[in-house]
């Protein structure tokens, strides 16, 4: 038998199981009832309001919001609605397309090799700067050159999951579930001063862009300034959306605003997956190269504008509640696929436990006041 920290048994479509371990079966009729009994203040609360769901950037560590999905496939749990950026944006938009959870963690597991995402070399950045910049040396760079790895190979990959398991990639219109996937309009790169043209935020979606390829669009969002080269559609260029919407709750909130003003629609609930930064000095030792610093840059910003929306957001008394989720346990870099499945395990374990019982909005009222703390401003009113 293996030892208990190899999770290679783990895979989600055995869970529930009770306990998690390589002996356990999958729960069913009264067990499985029983299982979800646990979950009924949570279960409960999101039923009596329109629910969505919002999945936040995180690099690699993106199964973890599978682990999110396939607890709520077994709680019957169907947000009407899925809100995705970078990392969230590939894993919402695989679920958005039709793929069942336990689907998308096999596309994942069966990734054997980084460079199959990122090409020659993925697991070393610095090497792959000394060769783009020794490029640069006898060629003219361009604005579709900016990053260390390649948009279109990332993107072709998830195009080729979607017609593996589709059969084909769908455009923004054809989902069978509502997604709304962000990014970072940063033009054409051939404006000139004074032109007028503003960075701007761009939501992907049907209402919005129906045709834009659901690959398109996720390749518009999870361009990682500096790291990943922009998205290019139409005449724009596009960068990661976490630099304007790291967890994706304003998006979701809005929109319901937009239509409670046409509609007198219920209260809503944002089912929040963050995988994002949660405070800490990162140690020396964690900082070996470019990357890593800009990364962490990245995180420090997301935080801040995280904190921002989640007060804005969560606001129970007139109507809107934010169940914040923080599923990742496992530090995962960009290039550590072998870590996927200790990633999936770890999660699977954090959402049932966060959302179990009565606690399940314990990590969003943590954060509000953290978030009072850290911006200096009192918490709104609720």
């Amino acid at each position: 038998m293996e030892s208990g920290d190899d999770k290679r048994w783990f895979t989600l479509s055995r869970q529930p199981q009770e306990p998690p371990s390589p002996d356990g079966t999958t729960l069913g009729g009264e067990d499985l009832s029983a299982w979800r009994d646990r979950f009924l203040p949570f279960t409960r609360f999101v039923a009596r309001r329109e629910t969505v769901l919002a999945l936040s950037g995180g690099g690699m560590a993106m199964p973890a919001h599978i682990s999110m999905l396939r607890v709520l496939e077994l709680l019957d749990v169907a947000p009407s609605a899925i809100y995705g950026t970078s990392a969230g944006a590939v894993i919402g938009g695989l679920r958005a397309s039709g793929m069942p959870p336990c689907a998308i963690e096999q596309a994942m597991l069966d990734i054997r090799s980084a460079n199959v995402l990122f090409g020659f070399a993925a697991r070393y950045p610095a090497l792959r700067l000394a060769a783009l910049a020794i490029r640069r040396q006898f060629q003219k760079s361009s604005i579709d050159d900016l990053g260390i790895y390649n948009i279109d190979r990332i993107e072709g990959h998830v195009a080729d999951i979607l017609k593996h398991h589709v059969g084909d990639v769908p455009t923004m219109s054809e989902l069978e579930i509502p997604f709304h996937c962000v990014g970072l309009d940063i033009g054409t790169g051939d404006a000139p001063p004074g032109s007028g043209l503003l960075v701007r935020k761009q939501v992907f979606s049907a209402e919005r862009t129906p045709d834009v390829r659901v690959s398109d669009a996720i390749g518009a969002s999870m361009s990682i300034p500096g790291v990943i080269t922009p998205k290019k559609i139409g005449d724009s260029h596009y960068m990661d959306g976490a630099v304007a919407e790291h967890l994706p709750i304003l998006s979701a909130y809005n929109d319901w605003r937009g239509r409670r003003r046409r509609f007198r629609r219920n209260r809503l609930a944002i089912i929040a997956s963050d995988l994002g930064y949660t405070g800490e000095t990162m140690p020396r030792a964690d900082l070996t190269d470019p990357v890593d610093l800009v990364i962490y840059s990245r995180r420090i910003q997301e935080r801040i504008i995280n904190h921002y929306n989640l007060l804005t957001c969560h606001r129970p008394r007139r109507g809107s509640s934010v169940v914040l989720v923080r599923p990742r346990r496992v530090k995962v870099q960009l290039y550590e696929l072998e870590k996927m499945r200790p990633c999936l395990h770890s999660a699977y374990l954090a959402v049932v436990r966060q959302l179990s019982g009565g606690d399940y909005l314990s990590e969003t009222e943590r954060a509000v006041e953290q978030a009072s703390k850290f911006l200096g401003v009192p918490g709104l009113p609720a």
